[in-house]
């Protein structure tokens, strides 16, 4: 009697392959009310106000590598420490370990170059895992009392 058996490989992570909606990056429509000396700064320097804005927030989220030094992440972080955002519900300390794991993943991604296509597919699902629990984690330190889906919002 020849029994033949069939194996199923079954990828308990298949939902990570691709970053969950609720934490990709997104497009915003934003109203606001620019100040005429910024504005004219600006048309003299020949840059748009959106592009200062855009920026600083890829510079702030260690979002592009190719933009920015140490010394620009570092000063924008200033900034934002220095207008004491979010220091309400999490002291200093905290959002610097925050801006800490930010460029640690932002790290781990310039290090894939050479990966084989397979382990560049479990890379990212781990990234995307990763990127989930960071934001719960985080989200819930200080028992925020709204839902998770809040992000959705911002």
């Amino acid at each position: 009697m020849n029994n033949k058996t069939k194996t199923a490989l079954i990828d308990n992570y298949e939902k990570y392959a691709e970053i969950g909606e609720m934490y990709s990056t997104k497009y915003r429509q934003v109203g606001l009310l620019i100040p005429s000396n910024i504005r004219m700064l600006c048309a003299i320097l020949d840059i748009r106000p959106e592009k200062v804005l855009q920026d600083f927030l890829w510079l702030l989220s260690y979002g592009d590598a190719d933009l920015a030094t140490e010394k620009q992440w570092k000063a924008a972080q200033k900034f934002f420490f220095a207008c004491q955002f979010g220091q309400k519900s999490y002291s200093k300390k905290q959002i610097k370990q925050m801006f800490t794991e930010l460029k640690a993943i932002k790290t781990t991604f310039n290090t894939i170059d050479e990966m084989s296509s397979e382990n560049r597919e479990l890379f990212y699902k781990n990234q995307h895992m990763y990127t989930q629990y960071w934001y719960k984690r985080w989200f819930e330190k200080n028992r925020r009392k709204e839902e998770l889906s809040i992000l959705e919002k911002f």
